[in-house]
């Protein structure tokens, strides 16, 4: 080789190496390795005593009480056993691919910046053993998105350590206590119902009925001479009360108690079911206590199966502490009446807007004079 050659080749060498070592140091820190993120972890699911969860906007609270995972941010309302479950598994499954940037300056990117910085995108999850050790404790960030991904993928941070990772693997905790339980209250069919009341202080009572399951809507009672309703269906709303009841915040049952409640809607059923719903004004929410009866001697139709009762069958599965289900053909009102009892007594709950307006509505608000319904009449037989 000529010496022009090899000076040439020596000079290509030098600038390769040269833009080699510039990319390196301009590209993210990163280390590929290969293990769990918390290997454990796994060994130690049976230990763990409370899990944190916890964003710049939210927070939810888990807690295992009498070998039963609670939501301690709702007053120890009971969680979904098998979501905690998974979310634990999952976490102790998660594997290391590889480490990414240890400059603070580069969370932000990823979402691995602390929650307390304002406006940060992370997650922040801290395990607790029985003794009260610390188990994990970890700042879950952006997924990192890809279609040819096998598994999830996240950017994450342990709390106390400067290295961001990429993992693999479920990291599914979500910050909203309501991901955490179940939020269904009750499912009664409109069809179901035959009468509804609600009494507020001071106010004329609503009572809104049928004669007969064949009728398709509720009828509004006591319309005085000279008035009509606004709107039939507005009326028949008050029906579905119950049907595909759901809570957005749940409280105990002791906070309201002493308090008067503002307001007390009854619905009844064709077959004999009485529903008593009581609204509180508890700080700033409106609470709802339910109680639930059988009455016999308002029976007029027994309860049709399974179509009815299809509905609250789901209900009756789900609630704590009662007694496994019955074929629906077995089933009872008195038998749904004692499920529902055992799921709500100990609770009061904040219901959707849709649901309150119903129990906010004033008699006055459901009537027009009749001389209104004419008019427009009137008017075209003058033309």
């Amino acid at each position: 080789m000529s010496s022009r050659n090899l000076i040439i080749v020596i000079a290509t060498i030098v600038v390769v190496v040269a833009a080699w070592k510039t990319s390196q140091q301009n590209a993210p820190e990163t280390e590929l390795i290969a293990d769990r993120l918390y290997p454990e972890l796994i060994d130690a699911l049976n230990d763990i005593s409370r899990v944190s969860i916890k964003t710049v906007d939210n927070s939810t609270e888990l807690a295992r009480l009498d070998n039963q995972w609670v939501v301690a941010n709702r007053d120890n309302f009971p969680a979904e056993f098998s979501a905690v479950k998974s979310a634990l598994i999952n976490l102790a499954e998660v594997i290391v691919i590889e480490q990414k940037t240890s400059k603070p300056e580069n969370y932000p990117k990823i979402g691995v910046a602390g929650i307390e910085h304002e406006g940060s995108g992370s997650l922040l999850v801290q395990i607790e053993g029985m003794s009260g050790s610390e188990l994990a404790s970890i700042l879950i960030g952006n997924e990192r998105s890809g279609n040819n991904l096998p598994a999830p993928n996240f950017y994450v941070r342990k709390l106390n350590e400067d290295a961001a990772l990429l993992v693999e693997g479920d990291l599914d905790f979500a910050d909203d206590p309501n991901d955490w339980m179940t939020t269904d209250i009750a499912n009664v069919a409109a069809k179901r119902v035959q009468k509804v009341t609600i009494n507020r202080t001071d106010e004329t009572p609503i009572i809104a009925s049928k004669a007969s399951q064949m009728e398709t809507v509720l009828s509004l009672e006591g319309i005085p001479t000279g008035s009509v309703v606004t709107s039939r269906s507005s009326i028949s709303a008050f029906g579905g009360l119950l049907l595909n009841l759901k809570f957005e915040n749940v409280a105990a049952a002791a906070k309201v108690a002493g308090l008067a409640p503002r307001t007390i809607a009854e619905v009844q059923t064709f077959d004999g079911m009485v529903a008593t719903l009581e609204q509180f004004d508890y700080q700033e929410d409106v609470y709802i206590r339910f109680r639930f009866a059988f009455n016999p001697d308002i029976v007029i139709a027994p309860l049709v199966v399974p179509e009815a009762l299809a509905a609250t069958l789901e209900t009756l599965n789900k609630t704590e502490g009662s007694a496994p289900v019955k074929a629906a053909e077995e089933v009872s009102v008195e038998d749904e009446v004692a499920a529902l009892n055992t799921k709500v007594s100990n609770w009061v709950y904040a219901l959707p807007d849709h649901k309150i307006r119903l129990l906010d509505k004033k008699f006055d608000d459901l009537i027009k004079p009749e001389e209104a319904e004419k008019k427009p009449a009137e008017a075209a037989t003058s033309k």
